[in-house]
């Protein structure tokens, strides 16, 4: 068995994370892509193409309210407009529902590649050590840390000993410079936990075991170390299976879909995308008016779902926004509730606009 030094090891381990991220994230694309294709063509929705189906997936992998933004945004644009919105809000919440396995999968990588990283960010001496640390650790404190990593680098190793020793001692320079001098001051700690570089006393174990399971899943056997399937990452399972061709049958994606719309936190995901549904309802049924106030353009825009109270609260706005113009320009107010959308505009607008305005709101309703 070749001996390795720390900085080879480190070389070779950047490679493999970045491999891993990449097949994470093609992996469950894939798959989330011929799952949402079955889902399409089960509903009875048109068929689309394989690009389709891709972006879909992608949109939908995406995590957050930026992601069901993105989804929700790309299905509605896709219909031809032959299909209800309440539908199509419909097929929004179930295809969110569906990914969610992929979705876990690709947090199992996130989560993974962060606690990696910051092990090897210690071993850069030269870049990301002092400029992460340089904050929280005083002149002497800098300089010890900056030695010991350099001397990681150089450590040559040369069997299974050499190797965990060294896993060991990358993890104890990071919880060494990682490591809040405020963790027992109560609210100082939640303030430090936000700053870049600083590691929670809880959350060091967690970074540990993701730590030593990657070097050892990607290079313990260079060093006559045994990784049983047993003992591997739960990222490492979901890949294999994926990469293996492993998909879910329609009975079980139903059940799937089912089981997850059934949570309270993702039925207020759902709420979201339902009133993004209404929304989108409401910009498509816009009606414009150009009319003339005292020889002046009067510019109004209203939806179906207007009402006398919607209007009385669009006054009160204009009232609001009256406070703060100047009388010069053009005076522009918009009202938008979850089922309706009030906008005017009109130049040089006056306070004796405002009650024509709203007269003029309530004959067009």
């Amino acid at each position: 068995m070749a001996s390795m030094s720390g900085k080879q090891i480190k070389e070779r381990l950047e490679r493999d994370l970045g491999f891993e991220a990449n097949r994470a994230r093609l992996l469950t694309e894939a798959a989330a892509s011929s799952e949402i294709a079955t889902y399409w063509v089960r509903k009875g929705m048109d068929k689309l193409d394989e690009k389709s189906y891709s972006a879909i997936a992608k949109a939908a992998l995406v995590s957050g309210l930026a992601g069901r933004q993105k989804l929700s945004d790309l299905i509605f644009k896709l219909d031809t407009g032959t299909t209800k919105e309440g539908y199509l809000a419909e097929v929004v919440i179930e295809i969110s529902a569906l990914v969610l396995e992929h979705q876990k999968t690709l947090n199992l990588s996130r989560n993974r590649a962060s606690c990696v990283n910051a092990h090897l960010n210690v071993l850069e001496p030269d870049r990301s050590l002092p400029q992460v640390y340089s904050p929280y650790l005083n002149d002497s404190e800098l300089k010890k840390a900056v030695s010991a990593s350099s001397n990681l680098l150089k450590k040559e190793l040369s069997n299974s000993s050499d190797f965990s020793k060294w896993v060991k001692d990358v993890h104890d320079l990071l919880s060494l410079v990682s490591n809040d001098e405020k963790d027992e001051q109560g609210d100082e700690l939640e303030e430090s936990l936000g700053k870049k570089g600083l590691i929670s006393r809880k959350a060091i174990s967690t970074y540990l075991k993701q730590w030593e399971l990657f070097a050892k899943e990607k290079l313990g056997p260079s060093f006559s170390i045994e990784v049983n399937e047993v003992d591997a990452s739960p990222l490492t399972g979901r890949l294999n299976e994926l990469e293996n061709g492993s998909s879910r049958t329609w009975t079980t994606m139903l059940g799937d879909i089912t089981e997850a719309k059934t949570s309270t936190i993702f039925q207020k995901r759902a709420s979201a995308v339902t009133e993004k549904a209404t929304q989108s309802k409401a910009y498509k049924n816009v009606d414009n008016y150009d009319l003339e106030l005292n020889g002046r353009a009067l510019k109004i825009q209203l939806s179906a779902g207007v009402t006398e109270e919607v209007v009385s609260q669009f006054v009160k706005a204009m009232k609001a926004q009256f406070l703060v113009y100047s009388g010069k320009g053009l005076f522009n107010v918009s009202l938008q509730t979850a089922i309706s959308i009030v906008t005017v505009s009109v130049p040089n607008g006056t306070k004796a606009d405002l009650k024509k305005i709203e007269e003029i709101l309530l004959q067009l309703i």
